[in-house]
């Protein structure tokens, strides 16, 4: 026979094997249940942890794609600018020279006084003055 004290009242009982058994059974079955149940919080803790790591990391890494496009959009944007740029520059400089030209050619045309009277022998040319228009034909109507 076992003896067990309540924990309550402090009174010693007497139990036989097999009541023994079943008090032990009952205590352990209740302890098992709640260490069981702490393990299992745990284990969904961790899993939550994990979970949120791994979410962390992805984000990270997601983060420095982003701005490693944004790094390479930024210095492509920077060489469309400069070809531009560069494209203005170029178009500034054909028109300063022709400019140039044109203002060297009506200086020249200045000088040699040709440009404000026409040539002494020059005559319109004969297609200019001998155009008619043509004459207007009436239209015909069809019978049916």
């Amino acid at each position: 026979m076992h003896e067990i004290i309540c924990p309550h009242c402090g009174k010693a009982f007497k139990i036989d094997e097999a009541g023994y058994a079943d008090i032990l059974k009952q205590v352990r079955d209740s302890d098992f249940e709640k260490q069981l149940h702490e393990r299992l919080e745990l284990a969904e803790q961790d899993k939550r942890n994990a979970v949120e790591l791994a979410q962390a990391k992805i984000t990270s890494e997601l983060q420095k794609a982003t701005s490693a496009k944004d790094a390479e959009l930024q210095e492509l944007e920077a060489r469309l600018d400069a070809a531009e740029v560069a494209r203005k520059l170029a178009v500034t400089e054909a028109l300063s020279t022709v400019e140039k030209e044109r203002d060297a050619l009506s200086n020249e045309l200045e000088r040699s006084g040709a440009a404000s009277k026409p040539h002494p022998n020059w005559q319109k040319p004969s297609w200019l003055t001998s155009y008619r228009k043509p004459p207007q034909r009436k239209k015909q109507k069809f019978r049916s």
